[in-house]
C-alpha cells in the first residue's frame, strides 16, 4: 500500500465534513453538460461524491478506506490505479474524476482514460498556482491542455480561483482530514512545529485554482 492511499484511507471518516472545496468543485464540473452517456466511471471516486449521478456508476480508487464509505452508501467499487485501469475497451461512456488527476502520472492516465471511454471525459484538477507557499508540484495548465488535445477534443474548459474556507492550523487540519497532506515533492522530511507555524501564517487567503473540463472522444 502507498503512502498516499494510506493517508487517503485513514481519512475516510473524516473526509466528507472537511472537503468543502472538493463538493464544490463537484457541483460545477456537473455544470459542464447537461446529460452523460452511461456506465460511468468515476475515477478517483473518493467516498461517493459523484456516486448518484445515475444508476450506473463505477467508482475506482487507491485507497481501500475510501471504497468502504462508497460501498456502503450502495456503489459499485473497484480497487485500482488511473494509470492502469482494470478494464476493457471502451466499457464506459464517460469517464469522469473531481479532484483527482494531480495525484496521478497525466502522461499515463490520459491515454489509459482514452482507451475505456467512448464518448465522453470531465474533470476537475487544481493546477500549478494552487497554495503556491506549500511547494505541491500541482500540474501545468498548458502541459495537461496539451495531453488532452492529442488525445480528445476539448468541447469546454475554465479556470476558476477555489477558496478553501480554513486558516492557520484549521488549514492544517483540512489537508490532514482530507488524507491531502502528502507532498510526493517533500519525501520522508516531516516539517517541525515551528515551520508549520511560520508557513501558515503565509497564507492569508488560501485556494485552489482549479482546471474544469469536458472533452469527447474523436474517431
Amino acid at each position: 500500500m502507498s503512502i498516499l492511499s494510506t493517508r487517503f484511507s485513514r481519512a475516510s471518516s473524516t473526509y466528507e465534513e472537511w472537503a468543502i472545496p472538493q463538493r464544490e468543485c463537484a457541483h460545477m464540473l456537473l455544470s459542464l453538460e447537461e446529460e452523460l452517456e452511461t456506465p460511468i466511471l468515476d475515477l478517483g471516486c473518493g467516498t461517493g461524491t459523484l456516486k448518484d449521478l445515475s444508476k450506473d456508476v463505477v467508482g475506482l480508487d487507491i485507497a481501500v478506506g475510501m471504497l468502504k464509505v462508497y460501498k456502503q452508501k450502495g456503489g459499485i467499487a473497484v480497487l485500482g490505479k488511473g494509470e492502469e485501469l482494470p478494464f476493457r475497451d471502451k466499457s464506459f461512456g464517460t469517464v469522469i474524476s473531481n479532484f483527482s488527476l494531480h495525484w496521478m502520472d497525466l502522461d499515463r492516465v490520459i491515454p489509459e482514460i482514452k482507451r475505456v471511454v467512448r464518448r465522453r471525459f470531465l474533470a476537475s484538477i487544481p493546477v500549478k498556482g494552487s497554495l503556491p507557499q506549500f511547494g505541491f508540484p500541482f500540474p501545468e495548465t498548458e502541459h495537461l491542455l496539451k495531453l488532452l488535445e492529442l488525445h480528445f477534443r476539448i468541447r469546454t474548459k475554465m479556470i476558476m480561483e477555489v477558496p478553501i474556507p480554513f486558516r492557520g492550523w484549521d488549514l492544517l487540519k483540512f489537508f490532514h482530514y482530507t488524507g491531502t497532506s502528502y507532498n510526493p515533492c517533500a519525501g520522508s522530511v516531516k516539517p517541525s512545529r515551528k515551520e508549520l507555524e511560520r508557513l501558515v501564517e503565509l497564507v492569508d487567503n488560501p485556494t485552489f485554482k482549479v482546471l474544469f473540463f469536458s472533452c469527447e472522444v474523436t474517431v
